[in-house]
């Protein structure tokens, strides 16, 4: 394995609570020429003094901002919104909607600062309706006044607008949905990873740069997500088939209580997100994979890694290793990450074949065999596991086999009259991975065996629907690598399996595909590149060439290729769809599709008749009531013209009569249609 290239050295608000309610007498109404009657809605406009309500929608909000979220964005953002919220909220005066359509464009701004998870395409849809109402409810109303504040308050009394308006402008903001789609997919991309919006993040214990004995433990009882991974191999997603160590942070130094990582920097450098960085290079690599990795906000700088990295890109600007290489962002935002790395992972034993990116005798191993004051008990076991062992490897494997018989466990239980470890070893001989790990290190330090602590999570739990694996902060883990000549830092792990992850808990169908959402907003929206835009053209290029190819194989198309399954699905589909029309074209015409109800029976023999007539060249004019009708057939024989009074006058009693169709009435009625 080679140094990296380049490197030198020695080695809502939204609408009021009331916008619909139809039982506030203070509010006012107004028409709507497009709209069913008889449906209920109000305008909310209220006609009373609101400064009681202002001054506590003030204090409300206030709260909300100062106590709830009190980031310095947050509160200017709220503090330029708040105005134009209360106005929007107690309107009194013509313009107030134009505010609410401020507003609403202010929160979207704000949500995007703070939120870039699933939840924030809810808000998009929400306020992107709040913009179109403001709009409509702005542009009636200047036509109902004119444009002028002086009618606003006495406008639209005993008015009422219907569904049609809200379902109307639902369907127009969803149709915008798709339009900005379009715009999204095909809008230029630059990579501009840099300025990347901040979002809340919360701190994980256990992943810094100084752990106390435990913090790990704590953790691991929150199930929340830390990170989602792609594996890609050869251009195609596949499920790795062995649980995969996630390398975060590597300490070296122990006080008996606090382990603390020591070493310095080893290289810092500028990464140009969508370029990325070449890093270490392995001669005659043998399993090389690409991992996706999507992370949450935390406030953990580090960038886990599984195997040796060749290479690194990610939404980030500066990158760092150290000496137990360890991979840092040395950016000051925090939020969601995404990042890339492809690594060669054929030996999941070993970490690093290297003892230090650059051999510094004054520095290993002896920073690898530091030991805290420890009891002469721990010294005589490392002795007593080690004694008659020449090799390192067989040291680390006579003290790995030591802990064979320990039990895993959360609840921890110290004696105060010994160290945690020692109580560890010799008495409770249970824990978990953190004091297996910590325990194994001294242990191994003590027998003369340079060693590290490893702290980051195991990934065991696959999602199906998306094919890639979920990283949470229940499933974190502390290993140790231990320094073997002729190998390198090979990876050990003493912890018996933990009870709840020997046979992870499947997900729930419907979390499972809430987890997949979120990794589709995530990979498809947050984190679309100028690549995604690539494979979009290169895969609509693909799909249009197999369709052209399809419809000219229609040529030599016959009823074999059906039965052979040979002809494409789609066009089997397209044939089946134009053969539905066309047989719903010759039954009832070519009148096109509403949402209506289907017609009542007596319309619909009423109908027949016609149809049968006009065959006749007796064609009802649009005008024309069926009396009307019924009387420019004077002129007709009796035989033809009494059936035509007898189906109408069936038509008006049933029609309008509300009275019902017996089957013999409706066999007569049909007999008479077919008799003219």
């Amino acid at each position: 394995m080679q140094l990296p290239f380049g490197w030198t050295g020695p080695g809502l608000p939204g609408f009021e609570r009331d916008l619909f309610s139809s039982n506030r007498p203070d509010i006012l109404r107004w028409p709507d020429p497009l709209l069913i009657p008889g449906t209920v809605g109000t305008h909310p406009i209220p006609t009373y003094n609101a400064d009681f309500k202002l001054q506590l929608g003030f204090l409300t909000a206030s709260f909300f901002i100062f106590f709830v979220q009190p980031a310095a964005a947050g509160i200017g953002g709220g503090v330029s919104g708040l105005p134009l919220f209360a106005r929007f909220i107690f309107k009194t005066e013509f313009n107030d909607y134009l505010f609410g359509y401020l507003i609403a464009i202010v929160c979207l701004l704000i949500g995007a600062i703070f939120e870039q998870g699933l939840a924030f395409g809810m808000i998009f849809l929400g306020f992107n309706l709040v913009l179109s109402w403001c709009l409509i409810f702005y542009t009636l109303m200047s036509e109902q006044t004119g444009s002028s504040s002086a009618n606003f308050k006495a406008a639209g009394k005993n008015e009422t607008p219907g569904t049609a308006l809200l379902s109307w402008t639902t369907g127009l903001v969803i149709l915008s949905f798709a339009m900005t789609a379009v715009i999204f997919i095909s809008f230029p991309r630059f990579g501009l990873g840099f300025i990347s919006l901040n979002t809340s993040s919360s701190p994980i214990s256990g992943f810094s740069d100084t752990v106390t004995l435990g913090d790990v433990g704590k953790i691991k009882l929150n199930s929340a997500v830390v990170m989602r991974v792609e594996h890609t191999q050869g251009g195609k997603n596949y499920k790795p088939e062995s649980r995969i160590l996630w390398r975060g942070v590597v300490l070296d130094h122990f006080n008996g209580r606090t382990w603390t990582s020591t070493l310095a920097t080893e290289f810092e450098t500028s990464n140009r997100p969508g370029t990325g960085l070449s890093l270490f290079k392995v001669s005659n690599p043998k399993e090389v994979v690409q991992q996706n990795i999507y992370m949450g906000s935390f406030n953990a700088p580090y960038l886990f890694t599984h195997g040796v990295p060749l290479f690194l890109d990610g939404n980030f600007i500066h990158v760092q290793m150290d000496k137990n290489f360890v991979f840092k962002t040395g950016d000051s935002r925090s939020g969601p990450r995404k990042y890339t790395l492809i690594s060669e992972i054929s030996d999941p034993d070993i970490s690093y074949s290297l003892d230090m990116p650059h051999s510094e005798p004054l520095l290993f191993p002896g920073k690898f065999l530091q030991l805290p004051d420890v009891s002469p008990k721990i010294f005589d076991l490392a002795d007593r596991l080690t004694q008659g062992v020449r090799s390192d490897r067989d040291r680390a494997r006579n003290i790995l086999n030591h802990f064979a018989d320990f039990r895993y466990t959360l609840k921890m239980e110290n004696n105060p009259d010994k160290t945690a470890l020692e109580h560890f070893l010799f008495e409770r001989k249970a824990g978990h991975c953190e004091y297996f790990a910590s325990a194994m290190v001294i242990l191994l330090r003590s027998a003369g065996v340079p060693t590290r602590l490893v702290n980051g999570f195991v990934g065991v739990e696959w999602n199906k629907w998306g094919n890639y694996l979920i990283v949470r902060q229940k499933h974190a883990h502390s290993w140790v690598e231990a320094f073997i000549p002729g190998k390198g830092w090979t990876v050990y792990d003493p912890t018996p399996p933990d009870p709840a992850l020997v046979t992870p808990s499947l997900l729930h169908p419907l979390a499972k595909s809430l987890d997949f959402l979120r990794m589709s907003w995530q990979r498809y929206v947050v984190r679309y590149s100028v690549h995604d835009q690539v494979r979009v053209v290169h895969f609509f290029r693909a799909g249009g060439r197999d369709i052209l190819q399809k419809l000219k194989g229609l040529a030599d198309w016959n009823w074999q290729t059906l039965v052979n399954g040979t002809l494409s699905p789609i066009i089997l589909a397209l044939i089946l769809i134009l053969i539905f029309f066309l047989v719903l074209k010759r039954h009832y015409g070519w009148q096109g599709f509403t949402l209506s109800p289907h017609p009542p029976l007596s319309v619909i023999l009423y109908q027949d008749m016609l149809r049968q007539l006009k065959k006749s060249g007796l064609v009802k004019k649009p005008s024309w009531t069926v009396r009307e009708f019924l009387e420019s057939t004077s002129s007709l024989p009796d035989t033809k013209r009494d059936p035509i009074r007898r189906i109408t006058e069936f038509y008006e009693k049933h029609r309008f009569g509300n009275s019902s169709i017996q089957a013999s009435q409706e066999k007569e009625i049909r007999g008479l249609i077919a008799s003219l």
